[in-house]
């Protein structure tokens, strides 16, 4: 079975660690990740063990026509927020960097995340990998009591980068990455973000149950997280078994025609 990728890039991740940055519902836009260069993403693809990292990293492409921020005067900390994934996504990562600080400096958890993604990757900053894990920590701390309490739009647009400052610190232990490797550490954030409904964190976590890293190995709950992470669009490779009755599954999968389940 082929391991996670390292985190997303923001990193990469073994498994999905790290899972790839998600264009923070701030912008308008879906839980997609946002057009992180490719190799950065912390979760399942980044730097980790075979994760990119949230891929926030490289390979922006710049529309043809030049985007402007949509608020040149910012005020309330979402406002920065929204306004660096703007610059983000016109390739001005600096400006987009110097926002996310700005909003982490406010208090607010996605400001922290974000900011903490871009100053472990390098992204228009001097990377500093024990900093990233500091901002990413605080903005997990925040995420739980965050995600019951936020209204307006951040309710549902900022969710899924909450849960992401979960799944991100599970990253950091399970890489290093600013703070003591420690695989157990790791599988236990993904756990978290994995019953939150983060995809990534849902790959990851199957991965370590499959392989018995951090946790006991475990095949009925590796099949069930690999599940519940297909459901949302992530797939592996050579995972058929995990369709099968005997794992709690079903006879064929949503990309298997019947009778074509593989061992």
């Amino acid at each position: 079975m082929v391991p996670p990728s390292p985190s997303r890039v923001p990193g990469s991740s073994p498994g999905g660690g790290g899972g790839t940055y998600r264009q923070n519902g701030y912008a308008g836009g879906s839980s997609s990740s946002l057009p992180l260069p490719a190799s950065q993403r912390s979760g399942a693809s980044s730097p980790v063990p075979g994760h990119p990292a949230h891929h926030l990293a490289a390979g922006y492409v710049r529309p043809e026509e030049p985007m402007r921020p949509s608020n040149p005067m910012p005020e309330k900390a979402e406002d920065f927020v929204r306004q660096g994934i703007e610059y983000h996504e016109i390739g001005d990562i600096a400006k987009a960097t110097h926002f996310f600080r700005t909003a982490a400096e406010m208090g607010d958890p996605v400001g922290m995340l974000m900011y903490g993604l871009a100053v472990r990757h390098g992204w228009g900053c001097q990377s500093n990998r024990q900093l990233a894990f500091q901002y990413l920590q605080k903005s997990a701390e925040h995420a739980v009591g965050d995600l019951k309490s936020r209204d307006s739009f951040a309710s549902t647009a900022a969710k899924g980068e909450l849960v992401l400052a979960i799944y991100e610190l599970g990253i950091c232990f399970r890489h290093g990455w600013g703070v003591e490797k420690n695989k157990k550490t790791a599988a236990y954030y993904f756990e978290i973000a994995a019953n939150l409904g983060d995809p990534d964190a849902q790959n990851d976590l199957a991965w370590c149950y499959y392989h018995g890293v951090g946790v006991k190995k475990d095949m009925y709950k590796a099949a069930k997280y690999y599940r519940l992470a297909a459901a949302q669009g992530v797939d592996t490779v050579g995972n058929s078994w995990i369709w099968k009755e005997k794992y709690g599954g079903v006879l064929t999968s949503p990309t298997t025609e019947k009778g074509q389940i593989g061992i």
